[in-house]
């Protein structure tokens, strides 16, 4: 699968960032509402403290206000947490979410 324009917009505009974060993050506390929202532990370190991880269901966006990972949408997630290139995590996506 080749990464296009038209990939990318699949990918931003089928994957609903509230649904992708509960289907990876299981310790996030039930979302109320969308914006900013607390996601529970955060993937990036060996977090012990819920709470300094948060999570944008509208935007995708997330921030750790603990070890300082962030990013603006759901491919940014997918590249940090799996080490990933853009392209690499636009295919991971496209295929997790069955728009390949």
């Amino acid at each position: 699968m080749k990464t296009t324009p038209r990939l990318l917009q699949d990918v931003k505009g089928s994957i609903p960032p509230a649904d992708f974060y509960r289907a990876e993050l299981p310790t996030m506390p039930p979302p109320k509402g969308g914006g900013w929202r607390d996601a529970g532990l955060c993937p990036f370190h060996a977090d012990r403290h819920a709470g300094s991880f948060r999570v944008n269901l509208e935007t995708g966006g997330f921030k750790c206000f603990s070890c300082g990972s962030k990013g603006a949408d759901i491919i940014a997630f997918i590249q940090l947490r799996d080490g990933l290139s853009f392209p690499e995590a636009l295919k991971k996506l496209a295929d997790e979410w069955g728009l390949a």
